[in-house]
């Protein structure tokens, strides 16, 4: 049985991973101590989003 090769089912399942990843550094946010890690962390979630919409645009 031979499959076809879908980049939009590659896209669609990058983008559900970098969504789990964003899941989990809200949660990380959540429970940050400092100011300095929670900088960073928003920081990486905005660097996720960015990403996210990025690879939406590039579906039909």
């Amino acid at each position: 049985m031979s499959q076809v090769y879908n980049p939009e089912s590659d896209i669609i399942a990058r983008i559900e991973r970098l969504e789990l990843e964003a899941r989990e550094v809200r949660r990380r946010i959540d429970h940050v101590g400092g100011p300095e890690d929670r900088r960073v962390l928003n920081r990486q979630l905005e660097e996720i989003k960015r990403e996210v919409a990025r690879l939406q645009s590039r579906l039909p």
